[in-house]
């Protein structure tokens, strides 16, 4: 199983993170909150695991909606100060709530557990459709933006995609989402697929359905 390491504050996350990288744990590179990189990763890699740090506690607003959009993508363990209420986190959709100060071999040890038993379940496949790496977008943005809405088939709201592509302090420009996901049409015909948008213009929700009348590409 992959660990992919998202921090809200990657300066913050290194001293911890050095730490377990000693235990021989964690893989060297620790991505931002909103990374093209690390989503790509979560969405390729059959056995993934994302592990979101969060450094302290002003984080703490808004957390189970970051769990909750993380946990879209693959499983997730959040690495929490000491005190962090982890029952909202778990209903979020968490997989396990761990204390980032607890002591490194304690934690080394936990997240080894963590990582064989969510290995030794039974994989849920990622994407619906897997179209030909030539019907993909050039633009890693776009592509991003493809593989998420293909992913998963429940509606994405604008302000969930806003968040998740943002950075950890603001989210993404809603005119330029809108404007990415205008620019997807072009890229889902081919599938013989469509989005369709729902909701009112404060809240929009996307989906992509097959076109009317064709047969869209399936994974295998």
């Amino acid at each position: 199983m992959t660990y992919v390491i998202v921090s809200l504050d990657r300066s913050r996350s290194g001293p911890l993170l050095r730490a377990l990288r000693g235990a021989r744990l964690l893989p060297p590179l620790v991505h931002p909150w909103g990374s093209h990189r690390a989503y790509e990763e979560l969405l390729t890699e059959p056995r993934s695991l994302a592990i979101l740090d969060v450094p302290d506690e002003r984080w703490r607003p808004g957390l189970e909606h970051r769990v909750g959009l993380l946990r879209r993508l693959a499983p997730v363990i959040a690495l929490v100060p000491e005190g962090t209420d982890a029952a909202d986190l778990l209903d979020a959709g968490a997989d396990n709530v761990l204390t980032r100060n607890m002591p490194i071999q304690e934690l080394a040890v936990r997240l080894a557990t963590e990582r064989r038993s969510l290995a030794s379940a039974t994989p849920v496949p990622h994407a619906q459709v897997s179209p030909p790496a030539s019907m993909l977008p050039h633009h890693g943005s776009q592509r991003l933006l493809l593989r998420l809405l293909l992913t998963d088939r429940q509606p994405w709201c604008c302000h969930d995609l806003s968040r998740l592509l943002g950075t950890a302090e603001q989210p993404l420009n809603r005119a330029a989402l809108r404007a990415r996901l205008d620019r997807l049409s072009s890229c889902l015909e081919p599938l013989g697929l469509a989005l369709t948008r729902s909701g009112a213009w404060k809240r929009l929700f996307y989906t992509v359905v097959p076109l009317a009348g064709n047969r869209a590409i399936t994974g295998s």
